[in-house]
């Protein structure tokens, strides 16, 4: 069994280890107290407590009196770059004719956007080996944004853009504009105009440090050196000789990319932190030996004479040629095809101003397009405010479009009037606002007032304007061709010559085309002269147009010439019975070679019906014989036939 005693300390031991926080809180004051007053266990000097290692720590050595103690941390760090106080609630809240979730406001978005614009500039600083001038140029873009409050989207990604290359001219490196330029894919020139627009607002003095800046003056200085009418070019023959047969803007475009290329792969190299004039030089002879593929001799005078431009020595020319030079060796060591640098105890056997003359541009050519896969930086921005957003509802419910206000300004109208003084149009005067005056410059305030044509006027404006009028009677034809024009219209005989020659006309052709067509002519028959009238059933008639006929005329011609009466009244008949009593008659010649159609309008026969059915013939007073048939009538002329010209009605 157990005692008394032993149940009372198993009470207490379950006691503490139950409430040992409560315990520990407890005491927590009075072993700080205890620790504070112990001396160091190593130097022995006195110790001070430290609430983040929870132990004291001595004076002296910094040792720790109690180094067992732990200190349990979250392991999060703030970042101060974003301000996570306001929290984002579901609570409406109501703006306007909107309802919006609270964390979806203006200042909500700009708190937003300001962050991953700062995300974006230390992305980009990271791509361009500068990621220690981030802060700088998230500072400057807090302070643009402030005195200019322009909105989110592509400005302010250029405006990001030169406030990292203003951060790298404070820092005495190269601004690398068009580097930036290319891993944003927008013009340099806008990101020009923004490091510009920048530094003016905020009324930055930036120090010049890019070599490339000089490559144009030394081009110049060169160019003007080499002039075909200046004798003594300060150069030797050889090297004259050499210089005139290059371009030199070829040998810049080489000077400037060298220089981009050298802040690119190397920006912590110390030729970078020196002044800039020699440098620009010693890149300049580098270009030159590149375009020629070998070393340019004498050596000493180039840099004598492009230093005295810049007001360098020469020997500080060589010297900045020499170290820009070793510099390259090491870059056409990571070219695989190029041929390397090798020395053995002291000599080579291709000299290194040789490999590095041949492989600078290769080596610029394949760092560039290294550069060009290089992964670039975006940023995600939430465009839109609450005045965007109104502006598109209210663009979207009104279908008609909105006025673009004018902008008459005086300043503009009289730029206008020097440029062009007769095409400008002055802005017309309200007639509230018109002046009193009565102007005496008629001819001057017309001229100014009105708009002129800058076609001159043509011949018939200025006969109308002169006769007072466009008719016949006041402007014959003649008189719209000038002395001369219309003669310039026809083709003269040269023109004519050469077109013969051209499309390969002779005269021969033409003659003997002349007599086919005459022998032809004489084959064929004389038009039959003839007095032709109307003739319904010929030529047509409103009704029943006219159309090809059917019949052969020369038979028609033959049955209908006789030689005695009574052919000819059979002929009257079997024309009368067919439809035909006003054809022509014809009539042979007696010489046979010609015929001559004499036509004439016969008299129409009427014909009458007798009561007695069975009548056929009745005998007329002047003894002529009338035909006269029974239930026959002549075709209905309102009635247009469509298969026959003729129409017959037969007795039942």
């Amino acid at each position: 069994m157990i005692g008394v005693r032993e149940m009372k300390k198993r009470g207490r031991a379950w006691l503490y280890s139950k409430n040992r926080v409560a315990f520990t809180d407890a005491c927590w004051p009075r072993a700080r107290l205890l620790s504070s007053l112990m001396s160091c266990t190593h130097c022995g000097a006195s110790t001070v407590w430290d609430d983040t290692v929870g132990s004291a720590v001595c004076t002296l050595c910094a040792s720790l009196a109690d180094p067992s103690q732990s200190v349990l941390t979250a392991g999060y760090s703030d970042n101060l770059l974003w301000d996570s106080s306001p929290a984002t609630t579901l609570k409406s809240l109501r703006a306007r004719n909107n309802w919006d979730l609270a964390g979806q406001g203006k200042e909500s978005r700009d708190r937003k956007n300001a962050y991953a614009i700062a995300e974006f500039i230390k992305s980009l600083a990271v791509s361009l080996n500068a990621s220690g001038l981030s802060p700088r140029a998230v500072t400057l873009f807090n302070q643009i944004r402030a005195a200019d409050s322009f909105r989110w989207g592509e400005k302010s990604k250029r405006v990001a853009a030169a406030c990292l290359s203003i951060a790298l001219r404070e820092s005495n490196r190269p601004d690398s504009l068009r580097d930036i330029a290319s891993l944003l894919s927008v013009p340099t020139a806008s990101v020009i105009r923004e490091f510009t627009h920048i530094n003016s607002t905020l009324s930055l003095s930036l120090s010049v440090v890019d070599p490339s800046v000089y490559i144009s003056t030394l081009q110049n200085h060169i160019a003007s050196a080499l002039n075909e009418n200046q004798q003594d070019t300060g150069f030797p023959d050889a090297l004259t000789k050499s210089l005139r047969a290059l371009s030199l803007l070829s040998v810049a475009n080489t000077a400037t990319s060298l220089s981009e290329a050298l802040v690119r792969l190397s920006p912590e190299h110390d030729v970078l932190r020196l002044p800039v004039p020699p440098t620009a030089c010693a890149l300049f002879i580098l270009a030159i030996e590149a375009e020629n593929r070998t070393v340019l001799n004498p050596l000493v005078a180039m840099a004598q004479f492009l230093g005295s431009r810049c007001h360098v020595s020469k020997s500080v020319v060589m010297a900045r040629y020499k170290t820009i030079q070793d510099e390259i060796a090491t870059w056409i060591e990571k070219v695989p095809w190029l041929t390397k640098y090798e020395s053995k105890q002291g000599r080579a056997k291709v000299a290194k101003r040789l490999i590095v003359a041949r492989g600078i541009k290769d080596v610029i050519q394949f760092q560039e397009d290294i550069w060009k896969q290089k992964p670039k930086p975006s940023v995600e921005l939430e465009l839109y405010d609450d005045e965007t957003n109104n502006e598109d509802i209210l663009s979207n419910l009104s279908s008609r479009p909105t006025k673009r206000r004018k902008l008459n300004h005086a300043m503009t109208q009289a730029m206008q009037f020097l440029v062009d003084p007769l095409s400008t149009k002055l802005e017309s005067v309200d007639k509230k606002n018109a002046s009193t005056v009565p102007s005496h410059l008629h001819l001057a305030t017309y001229i100014l007032t009105n708009s002129s044509n800058h076609r001159p006027p043509t011949r018939l404006q200025l006969l109308a304007l002169d006769r007072g009028g466009v008719t016949e009677t006041q402007i014959p034809d003649d008189d719209l061709f000038a002395e001369g024009e219309f003669e310039k219209l026809l083709r003269s005989e040269e023109e004519i010559q050469v077109l013969r020659q051209t499309f390969g006309w002779t005269e021969s052709e033409q003659e003997e085309d002349l007599v086919e067509a005459e022998n032809k002519a004489k084959k064929k028959p004389r038009k039959r002269a003839a007095l032709v009238t109307r003739d319904d059933i010929i030529h047509g008639t409103a009704l029943s147009p006219s159309r090809k006929s059917r019949l052969n005329m020369e038979a028609l011609a033959q049955f209908m010439a006789g030689d005695n009466n009574e052919d000819s009244e059979e002929g009257d008949f079997a024309a009368t019975m067919i439809g035909l009593e006003d054809v022509f008659n014809h009539y042979d010649d007696e010489n046979g070679d010609t015929t001559t159609i004499v036509t004439e309008m016969t008299p129409t026969r009427r014909c009458s019906r007798p009561s007695a059915a069975n009548s056929n013939t009745t005998q007329g007073a002047g003894g002529d014989e009338e035909v006269v048939i029974e239930n026959w009538r002549p075709s209905t002329p309102e009635r247009i036939a469509s298969d026959s010209r003729y129409e017959e009605e037969h007795p039942p």
